[in-house]
């Protein structure tokens, strides 16, 4: 069977545009989560705070292919360019091989379109004074598409789209794909904007954090005693799949191995995860990756700082690997990135292996009693990291967990 390997990854987050930016910004225990006063303006909505990535340079990306792009678009198309960079890869026609597949998605189409485009709908009380590209920014696979257009790619493309979960599965469908032999190559990830209305759909179901709007340093709190909900963040991550017999035949170099992975919906609630599916999730992933949990180092948890699923976690974790597991969340430091999330964890898992070091979790000063049962980690933490497991879960009862090895 084909071994996997990760050979280029970019990113985009809050804590910077590459990822080098990020990850010193992770060692450093920065946070990218500030206030967003002007949300106040919002009936109904109490959470206004969020993650923003810092401003970028959208004139890197072609004019011709730019104007059909949203801002998730333009994130993901840099973080791609930068991957590509990292793996000795040219965007064009090198990339063009009926082995070569695109694997990328985000939650939804572009938020700030929508709004603007049903305004304009309401208001004109038809389609008057739209966009010829509106469709191309809201359109469930804009995001995976429009990367195709800026690296110039024509060959065969996937848009997953399962909300927090969707980049980890793109991830996972990529190792899938190339371990059974039908690809060679996957460029794979996930993006998401920020946007008002990504924080009220947490906060209608009061999975935002409110408490700490004139606080947001200290707002994402995962597995806290006093964390009050999630951050939401924007970002983009991609990461290049390569097997193991094209990496070699071009002498790339591999950062890391993927090992394996898995997905499964819980159909059994929309909002409520449950501690008994991540098991099973992340005892299917061990026994696809071929690894025993006393191989594993570290698991990086999804944890987003809210009240139920934090505790869920901690007592999966718990279940599967017993109580001196080392454990942490990267949403106190990155915000809740949606659809990015699992991409940018990966590489920051990548990262963790690469420098020998474990980044603790943000904002946790005092472990709740029922995130107990795990050795959660307060301080960056050197280490051998040879193996690593990465949870993402995601309303509508999906779950995925993603296995990373040291090469």
């Amino acid at each position: 069977m084909n071994k996997v390997f990760v050979t280029g990854m970019g990113a985009f987050s809050s804590l910077g545009n590459d990822v080098g930016s990020m990850f010193a910004g992770l060692r450093e225990g920065r946070t990218g989560v500030r206030a967003f006063p002007e949300w106040r303006q919002y009936n109904g909505l109490y959470s206004h705070l969020g993650a923003p990535a810092p401003a970028y340079d959208v004139m890197k990306i072609p004019r011709t292919v730019r104007r059909a792009m949203s801002r998730m678009s333009e994130m993901a198309s840099l973080a791609a360019f930068e991957a590509l960079a990292q793996a000795g890869l040219a965007p064009g026609a090198a990339l063009n091989s009926p082995r070569t597949l695109i694997i990328m998605g985000s939650t939804s189409g572009s938020p700030f379109t929508l709004e603007t485009y049903f305004r304009k709908l309401f208001e004109k009380h038809g389609p008057e004074g739209q966009l010829s590209t509106s469709f191309f920014k809201v359109m469930n696979h804009s995001v995976a598409a429009n990367v195709a257009a800026a690296i110039e790619f024509n060959g065969a493309l996937l848009s997953p789209a399962s909300a927090c979960s969707t980049s980890t599965q793109s991830l996972i469908l990529g190792w899938e794909l190339i371990k059974a032999g039908l690809y060679d190559r996957v460029i794979a990830g996930g993006a998401d904007e920020l946007h008002y209305m990504s924080a009220a759909i947490f906060d209608i179901v009061q999975a935002a954090s409110r408490t700490y709007n004139d606080r947001p340093e200290i707002a994402s709190r995962p597995f806290d005693k006093k964390r009050d909900g999630l951050v939401v963040s924007e970002g983009a991550g991609v990461l290049i799949l390569e097997s193991e017999k094209i990496m070699s035949a071009r002498g790339a170099t591999p950062l890391a191995e993927i090992r394996g992975g898995t997905y499964q919906c819980d159909g059994t609630h929309m909002t409520q995860s449950s501690a008994e599916t991540m098991m099973t999730v992340m005892r299917e992933g061990l026994t696809r990756s071929g690894l025993k949990p006393e191989e594993i180092d570290y698991v990086n948890a999804h944890a987003t700082a809210t009240t139920h699923g934090d505790g869920e976690e901690a007592r999966a974790i718990s279940g599967v690997f017993g109580s001196d597991m080392a454990v942490s969340s990267l949403k106190g430091h990155l915000g809740h990135s949606l659809a990015a999330c699992g991409a940018l964890e990966a590489i920051a898992c990548v990262e963790m292996i690469k420098s020998s070091v474990l980044i603790p979790t943000r904002n946790l000063d005092e472990v709740a009693p029922e995130c107990e049962g795990v050795r959660h980690l307060k301080v960056n933490t050197p280490a051998r990291v040879r193996n690593i497991l990465s949870n993402n879960f995601a309303f509508g009862g999906m779950n995925t967990c993603l296995l990373i090895s040291e090469v």
